[in-house]
């Protein structure tokens, strides 16, 4: 089993990919059906299983808004580890996306403080079958371009794939020339699946 795990705080993706295909996640905080936020979400029902998480209200000092992200660290972590913890497949490889290093700003150390929860629970459990991959190196493998922009990835995506999902974003109608904007979580989802199969091949 192969697992591909694009990270961020409010739109991780994982595809897990086992002998019978790719099953594909996407871990939002306090998902709620109705809400416009999540109506791309909703769409995908059957494709994508949308698993959420309690967020808390917004802070009220500093103080709290550091504690409160350390819980949501924790419970995104432990979520995603829920999902993973079901299937009997040994693991073989965790593939994650690595960190874009011209970030910058209390997001990025956010960023990699989820994401530090996350691989360490990971180690805990699979033991080290943990890849970083480069954005660069997976947008090339995508692209043939390391410096792909999402619409090139997603463009590229929906000639590689064959997939529930390409067919549900063809029916979106929102591939257009040059830069337009993507809907969360699909170029989450993208870069998920092509962790666990354009990555396979390289």
């Amino acid at each position: 089993m192969i697992i591909g795990i694009d990270f961020s705080i409010n739109s991780t993706a994982v595809a897990i990919k086992t002998e019978k295909g790719i099953s594909l996640f996407s871990f939002v905080p306090n998902y709620s059906k109705g809400k416009k936020a999540f109506a791309v979400h909703e769409s995908l029902e059957g494709i994508v299983a949308v698993q959420s998480y309690l967020k808390p209200p917004k802070a009220k000092d500093s103080i709290e808004e550091q504690s409160n992200k350390l819980i949501n660290a924790d419970q995104l972590s432990g979520i995603i580890m829920s999902i993973l913890e079901v299937y009997d497949e040994p693991v073989t490889e965790i593939r994650i996306e690595g960190f874009s290093y011209g970030s910058k700003g209390n997001s990025f150390i956010d960023l990699i403080t989820y994401n530090t929860y996350l691989k360490v629970k990971l180690i805990q459990k699979f033991g080290h079958v943990i890849k970083v991959i480069p954005p660069k190196t997976l947008k090339k493998a995508y692209t043939g371009n390391g410096n792909a922009s999402k619409c090139d990835m997603l463009r590229a995506f929906m000639e590689k794939s064959t997939t529930p999902l390409s067919t549900k974003i063809e029916s979106m109608d929102i591939l257009k020339e040059g830069e337009f904007t993507i809907p969360k979580p699909l170029d989450d989802l993208v870069d998920a699946v092509g962790l666990v199969s354009i990555m396979n091949e390289n």
